[in-house]
Protein backbone atom coordinates (compact mmCIF):
# COMPACT_ATOMS: atom_id res chain seq x y z
CA UNK A 1 0.00 0.00 0.00
CA UNK A 2 2.35 2.99 -1.34
CA UNK A 3 1.42 5.93 -0.36
CA UNK A 4 4.05 8.14 -2.38
CA UNK A 5 7.50 7.43 -4.29
CA UNK A 6 10.21 8.88 -2.48
CA UNK A 7 13.71 9.70 -4.24
CA UNK A 8 16.52 8.51 -3.49
CA UNK A 9 17.29 11.76 -1.92
CA UNK A 10 13.95 11.61 -0.22
CA UNK A 11 15.06 9.09 1.64
CA UNK A 12 18.28 10.31 2.73
CA UNK A 13 16.87 13.86 4.18
CA UNK A 14 18.26 14.35 7.51
CA UNK A 15 15.51 16.96 8.24
CA UNK A 16 12.32 18.11 6.86
CA UNK A 17 13.58 22.00 6.25
CA UNK A 18 15.33 19.50 3.48
CA UNK A 19 12.52 19.66 1.35
CA UNK A 20 11.26 22.87 1.72
CA UNK A 21 10.75 24.65 -1.52
CA UNK A 22 10.47 21.11 -3.08
CA UNK A 23 7.37 19.69 -1.75
CA UNK A 24 4.73 19.69 0.71
CA UNK A 25 5.01 17.23 3.77
CA UNK A 26 1.83 15.54 5.28
CA UNK A 27 2.85 14.11 8.69
CA UNK A 28 0.59 11.58 10.57
CA UNK A 29 1.63 11.82 14.09
CA UNK A 30 0.20 9.00 16.47
CA UNK A 31 1.19 6.35 19.13
CA UNK A 32 1.65 3.54 17.20
CA UNK A 33 2.31 2.50 14.11
CA UNK A 34 -0.59 -0.34 14.52
CA UNK A 35 -2.95 1.94 15.88
CA UNK A 36 -6.53 1.23 14.12
CA UNK A 37 -6.93 5.16 13.45
CA UNK A 38 -3.75 5.93 11.87
CA UNK A 39 -4.10 2.22 9.44
CA UNK A 40 -7.30 3.94 8.70
CA UNK A 41 -6.11 7.25 7.67
CA UNK A 42 -3.49 6.06 6.02
CA UNK A 43 -5.82 3.74 3.79
CA UNK A 44 -7.45 6.82 3.15
CA UNK A 45 -4.55 8.52 1.57
CA UNK A 46 -3.49 5.39 0.16
CA UNK A 47 -6.07 5.60 -2.57
CA UNK A 48 -4.86 9.33 -3.50
CA UNK A 49 -1.44 8.51 -4.68
CA UNK A 50 -1.64 10.20 -7.95
CA UNK A 51 -2.85 13.23 -6.59
CA UNK A 52 -0.32 13.19 -4.09
CA UNK A 53 2.38 13.18 -6.64
CA UNK A 54 0.92 15.78 -8.74
CA UNK A 55 0.61 17.77 -5.59
CA UNK A 56 4.53 17.57 -4.43
CA UNK A 57 3.13 16.13 -1.27
CA UNK A 58 4.54 12.81 0.73
CA UNK A 59 3.69 11.73 3.35
CA UNK A 60 5.68 10.52 6.96
CA UNK A 61 4.31 8.70 10.11
CA UNK A 62 5.17 9.30 13.08
CA UNK A 63 5.25 7.00 15.49
CA UNK A 64 6.81 4.73 17.67
CA UNK A 65 9.36 7.42 18.51
CA UNK A 66 10.60 7.42 15.09
CA UNK A 67 9.98 8.46 11.53
CA UNK A 68 8.55 6.77 8.54
CA UNK A 69 7.25 6.23 5.17
CA UNK A 70 4.73 3.97 4.30
CA UNK A 71 7.68 1.50 3.35
CA UNK A 72 9.79 1.59 6.35
CA UNK A 73 11.65 3.79 8.72
CA UNK A 74 13.45 7.07 7.15
CA UNK A 75 17.10 6.90 7.94
CA UNK A 76 18.72 9.98 9.87
CA UNK A 77 15.70 11.94 10.64
CA UNK A 78 15.17 13.32 13.75
CA UNK A 79 12.13 12.98 15.65
CA UNK A 80 13.32 15.87 17.52
CA UNK A 81 13.60 17.77 14.41
CA UNK A 82 10.01 16.78 13.17
CA UNK A 83 8.66 17.96 16.50
CA UNK A 84 10.63 21.55 16.41
CA UNK A 85 9.45 21.96 12.40
CA UNK A 86 6.33 20.74 13.24
CA UNK A 87 5.22 22.53 16.55
CA UNK A 88 3.13 20.29 17.84
CA UNK A 89 3.37 18.53 21.24
CA UNK A 90 4.45 14.60 21.55
CA UNK A 91 0.86 13.70 22.67
CA UNK A 92 -0.54 15.38 18.90
CA UNK A 93 -2.49 12.43 17.40
CA UNK A 94 -3.67 13.74 13.84
CA UNK A 95 -2.20 15.35 10.80
CA UNK A 96 -0.06 18.32 9.85
CA UNK A 97 0.79 19.50 6.35
CA UNK A 98 3.87 21.50 5.90
CA UNK A 99 3.74 23.37 2.66
CA UNK A 100 6.70 24.06 0.09
CA UNK A 101 7.28 27.65 2.18
CA UNK A 102 8.06 25.50 5.39
CA UNK A 103 4.85 26.87 7.29
CA UNK A 104 2.24 24.70 9.00
CA UNK A 105 -0.90 24.83 6.55
CA UNK A 106 -3.02 22.16 8.35
CA UNK A 107 -3.67 20.70 12.19
CA UNK A 108 -6.22 18.66 12.19
CA UNK A 109 -6.98 15.21 14.42
CA UNK A 110 -7.47 11.69 12.39
CA UNK A 111 -9.76 11.17 10.72
CA UNK A 112 -10.11 13.27 7.69
CA UNK A 113 -10.78 12.94 4.05
CA UNK A 114 -8.01 13.71 1.96
CA UNK A 115 -9.64 16.16 -0.55
CA UNK A 116 -9.76 18.39 2.26
CA UNK A 117 -6.19 18.53 1.99
CA UNK A 118 -6.23 18.61 -1.93
CA UNK A 119 -8.42 21.57 -1.55
CA UNK A 120 -6.32 23.47 0.64
CA UNK A 121 -3.70 22.90 -1.21
CA UNK A 122 -5.14 23.51 -4.65
CA UNK A 123 -5.96 27.45 -3.18
CA UNK A 124 -2.75 27.80 -2.06
CA UNK A 125 -0.72 30.52 -4.46
CA UNK A 126 2.31 28.28 -4.76
CA UNK A 127 -0.09 25.69 -6.75
CA UNK A 128 -2.51 27.89 -8.37
CA UNK A 129 0.99 29.30 -10.39
CA UNK A 130 2.10 25.35 -10.52
CA UNK A 131 -1.39 24.86 -12.17
CA UNK A 132 -1.20 27.40 -14.47
CA UNK A 133 2.66 26.33 -15.45
CA UNK A 134 1.49 22.93 -16.28
CA UNK A 135 -1.21 23.89 -18.07
CA UNK A 136 1.23 25.82 -20.77
CA UNK A 137 3.09 22.80 -21.48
Amino acid sequence: MAVALLSAFELNAQSLKDYQWKNRILLLFDDSRKSDTLKRQLEKFSKTQKEMIDRDLILFIVADKDVFTQNGHVQGMSLKDVYDTAGVSKKFKGILLIGKDGGAKLKEEFLIHPQLVFDLIDGMPMRKAEMRAAKKH
